[in-house]
């Protein structure tokens, strides 16, 4: 089996995918997927965002749109335009391996805590095939941007909704709602792919290492949803 079909065969088979890329330590693939899918989903993205309402509110409470030419604020529209294009290819180029490390390391410290013995290859795969859900919402979102003519900052926000918040109707409070944001089924997708590749790097049993890595992921959901956001104090931006 290919290198690339076997970093992606875990998407369509995870019981017997997932196990067989983390010992054969198969993680480069699925990071360049990712980088590559994350770079160019943003690029295009970007170039579809209708920069002229971001530049010129921002502006104009600047109190600088009164002052300024057409000439200078279609250059500044460019430039944000510019800085836009080149933070999306370097989010995907830079950002992306930088989470999948955290996540191996993450890992790491989580086998060690459970008093369990895991390579930090076998994270680092385990991470970077974990993320490949990840690669295919960019995937979707690539088309998705690619489809339309001009977007407004929010509607490219969530151009392809995919958080229980997006899902769920109904009125709920803000923490809730904070919570129900983040979780969303690119996410679950990819605790369940780590959680089987932790299992095969810590030779755990499957269903204890995918509970012990849902329960990690609600607590840090948790944590960036409902607990950061409830120690700012009043009227800070959230």
């Amino acid at each position: 089996m290919g290198a690339l079909s076997l970093s992606l065969k875990p998407l369509l088979d995870p019981v017997g995918g997932m196990p067989a890329a983390v010992s054969a330590r198969k993680w480069f693939m699925p990071l360049l997927v990712l980088a590559i899918l994350t770079s160019a989903s943003g690029a295009v993205l970007s170039s579809r965002i209708d920069m002229a309402r971001v530049v010129i509110p921002k502006m104009q409470m600047s109190g600088q749109l009164m002052k300024a030419s057409e000439r200078e604020i279609n250059e500044e529209i460019e430039q944000t335009e510019r800085i836009g294009l080149v933070g999306s290819i370097a989010f995907g180029v830079f950002v992306m391996p930088l989470l999948a490390l955290g996540l191996a390391v993450l890992l790491k410290v989580l086998a060690w805590l459970v008093g369990r013995k895991a390579l930090f290859a076998a994270t680092f795969t385990t991470a970077a095939v974990g993320l490949l859900p990840i690669a295919v919402l960019r995937l979707i979102i690539l088309i998705a941007a690619s489809r339309q003519s001009l977007l407004s900052p929010d509607v490219a926000v969530s151009l392809v909704p995919t958080s229980l918040s997006d899902l769920m109707h109904g009125e709920y409070s803000a923490p809730v709602t904070r919570a129900l944001g983040v979780v969303n089924v690119f996410n679950v997708w990819s605790v369940l792919l780590v959680g089987l590749g932790f299992a095969a790097a810590t030779d755990m049993k499957p269903w204890r290492a995918l509970l012990l890595c849902l329960v990690v992921y609600l607590l840090l959901a948790g944590a960036l949803s409902v607990g950061l956001p409830g120690l700012m104090p009043p009227g800070a931006p959230s």
